[in-house]
């Protein structure tokens, strides 16, 4: 599973796929959910653009998502503050659906 109970929130598992066509969630990938940013991995930007999606998609403030690890690599943890796992992926597969 791709989202665990952690602390006051989840750890979320991503996969990155840099400089796509455009930016979405594409599904699930191994244990990790696969986002697809436009964005170059480059100064962070590829990082920035997946925390705004997920805050998107999650109706929540940025602040309220951070990169625990994988800050310079594709495979990333993202804690989310305030939100089950349950709600994390009930909102992820929504989102894939609608796409």
């Amino acid at each position: 599973m791709y989202a665990s109970p952690y602390s006051n929130g989840t750890l979320l598992n991503v996969w990155i796929q840099p400089r796509a066509s455009r930016t979405i969630i594409v599904g699930v990938h191994g244990d990790s959910i696969k986002i697809a940013v436009k964005s170059p991995p480059v100064e962070g930007k590829a990082n920035e653009e997946c925390i705004e999606l997920l805050s998107h998609i999650l109706g929540l403030p940025k602040r309220q998502l951070a990169i625990k690890s994988g800050h310079q690599g594709r495979h990333k943890t993202i804690y989310i503050e305030g939100m089950t796992p349950e709600k994390i992926v009930a909102g992820l597969e929504g989102a894939m659906k609608g796409m």
